[in-house]
């Protein structure tokens, strides 16, 4: 438990941005000997072992190809997400207000709002610039300082705050304060920051996305270490637990022509609409690349298809002890009970009988226990990456992920023991034949 907690903890600290979590996971995977497949690139002849291929610097995909030179089968494939709901800038976002230099910014995906007030803020993204030939390069930025603060107004001047709920007007109410204005000229102060950190001139810089974090560490917590505080555990705990499956799972025996995968994407948030997301042609595509690189056809890559298995892997909401209410009484998942397996009728999850019998038999196999949810009727449900895979490629899909508190809160909360139990299973699936 201790060890992939702590890891965990660890990746969560180097991935403050979609970018930055790309880049962490296809650093441990050189690290275990994958070798990059760039999309611009020819698949015709891969060799077996463990190979990446990167979508726009936010979405990556993982597989080991099997041994020998025979069809491919099928496919394991363990699907999750990059993006996690903040505070993002907007492309001229200094400007002076009252004395006090500020940023505009954009909420992204649906962000607790409240979350982001009164908190220790860095900045963290992507950065294009223009290098001493005159070409075009990117490379990520991070300040980890505490560097902004999007200050509440005093409850002197709102005295009925605490009654009445706060209400935040996004463009009003969430620009974070980063300075104060002096005599001098201080134009683009926060990319002048950027370039220095990246020692660049300020002037090469062409253009940016930068988004808000929270600088406390992620952590251990309660009274015996049982829980776990992080921002970002939707989704990276999940993109974490696929990457440990997959070098888990890497040089074991499964079922004959059967490619392990994994997908981590980008946009989720947000709807998954974009060149980087579920929604668009970066997984259908490798896989049937992977399939044609073992001299296969279209009908090869179809019955393929047909005879693979996805897991949606998404965090999932726990029971909240003060809000009880709020949950469907009979699937109330608990922190450290294991991993859940998500129900929607109207298939804002992928899961069906079939899936949801095969996940929990993973689950028996590795003694790890099972959990349920199902959201309540009178309530909208969230979605995940799953319906849209599912719905892309004619895949049976299951639809999982470890319960936590906190969803979408600049600092989220889950259980020190969840983590080890899900990695166990998912390494599992990736070599699982198919019962059906």
């Amino acid at each position: 438990m201790t060890s992939i907690s702590d890891d965990l903890l660890q990746f969560i600290s180097a991935s403050p941005t979609p970018y930055h979590a790309v880049e962490s996971t296809l650093s441990r995977l050189g690290q275990a000997g994958f070798a990059e497949l760039p999309e611009s690139g020819s698949f015709a002849a891969l060799l077996p072992g463990g190979h990446f291929v990167r979508r726009g610097d936010s979405s990556i995909l993982a597989f080991v190809l099997p041994a020998g030179d025979g069809a491919i089968s099928g496919f394991r494939i363990i699907g999750a997400h990059t993006d996690s709901p903040n505070l993002r800038l907007k492309p001229r976002a200094e400007y002076v207000k009252e004395g006090y230099r500020q940023l505009g910014v954009e909420v992204y995906g649906g962000a607790l709002l409240n979350s982001w007030l009164d908190r220790d803020l860095g900045v963290a993204g992507r950065i294009v610039f223009r290098d001493g030939e005159g070409g075009l390069r990117r490379v990520l930025c991070r300040i980890d300082r505490p560097l902004l603060r999007i200050p509440q107004l005093a409850i002197h001047l709102d005295r009925e705050v605490n009654d009445r709920g706060l209400s935040l007007n996004k463009q009003e109410h969430l620009a974070p304060v980063l300075g104060l204005l002096r005599d001098r000229d201080q134009k683009n102060g926060l990319l002048a920051l950027c370039a220095r950190e990246l020692s660049i001139p300020t002037e090469a810089i062409v253009s940016s996305e930068l988004m808000l974090h929270d600088v406390v560490p992620p952590t251990r917590a309660g009274l015996d270490g049982e829980f776990l505080f992080a921002p970002r555990l939707d989704n990276q705990a999940m993109c974490h637990a696929a990457l440990c499956s997959l070098l888990g799972a890497a040089g074991k025996s499964g079922p004959e022509g059967v490619v392990p995968l994994i997908v981590l994407f980008d946009h989720e948030e947000v709807g998954s609409n974009s060149a980087y997301g579920a929604a668009s042609s970066f997984l259908p595509s490798v896989l049937e690349r992977i399939v044609l690189s073992r001299s296969g056809g279209r009908e090869e890559y179809h019955r393929a298809i047909a005879r693979s298995l996805c897991v949606s892997a998404d965090m999932a909401h726990a029971v909240h002890p003060n809000y009880a209410d709020r949950h469907e009484a009979r699937h109330r998942p608990v922190l450290n009970g294991g991993p859940v397996v998500k129900v929607n009728a109207q298939q804002r999850y992928a899961t069906c009988a079939r899936t949801a019998a095969l996940f929990e038999d993973l689950c028996r196999q590795e003694d790890v226990p099972v959990q349920h949810y199902a959201h309540r009727t009178d309530l909208p449900c969230g979605s995940t990456i799953g319906p849209i895979t599912a719905t892309l490629l004619g895949m049976r899909t299951v639809d999982v992920g470890n319960p936590m508190l906190s969803m979408h809160s600049a600092r989220e909360m889950a259980g020190a023991r969840d983590p080890e139990l899900m990695v166990r299973v998912l390494t599992r699936f990736l070599h699982a034949p198919d019962p059906f």
